[in-house]
């Protein structure tokens, strides 16, 4: 039992890996040569090889991540004040997203603040128009 725990446990830092290298349009070539490991090791990560430890904390700093959510897929719960003064609370365990709504959240990570502002009214606005909330 121990070992198919193991087991899961790799395929989801395996899809973790894949999904973090295809947010941010990277080929695995270039993620294997930012963190230090041969091309073929990298690749096997996404497959379903365990990386050392090492390559874990190169991991997570290259992707801005923690390790603990390399290994989980969990983010520490977290809770925000809003400009309008109103809490946003946050469990930040990653969420399924359509391939539509990844490719929407990759584009908007490329924009300048001022940029994603825009992007915000203007999705306000097409709500308001659909009578959408």
């Amino acid at each position: 039992m121990r070992g198919s725990d193991s087991m899961h446990a790799k395929s989801d830092l395996a899809l973790r890996l894949k999904l973090l290298r295809k947010e941010r349009g990277l080929t695995s070539d270039q993620v294997a040569e930012a963190v230090g490991v041969k091309s073929a090791t990298y690749r096997r990560y996404e497959i379903d090889t365990k990386p050392k430890d090492s390559i874990y904390l190169a991991l997570a700093d290259f992707f801005g991540v923690t390790v603990d959510f390399l290994m989980s897929g969990k983010v520490p719960k977290s809770e925000y004040r809003l400009a309008d003064g109103s809490m946003y609370r946050s469990s930040c365990e990653i969420m399924e997203l359509s391939d539509r709504e990844a490719a929407f959240v990759s584009k908007l990570r490329g924009l300048s603040q001022e940029d994603c502002d825009e992007v915000m009214k203007f999705i306000e606005w097409k709500k308001s128009q659909s009578g959408t909330k």
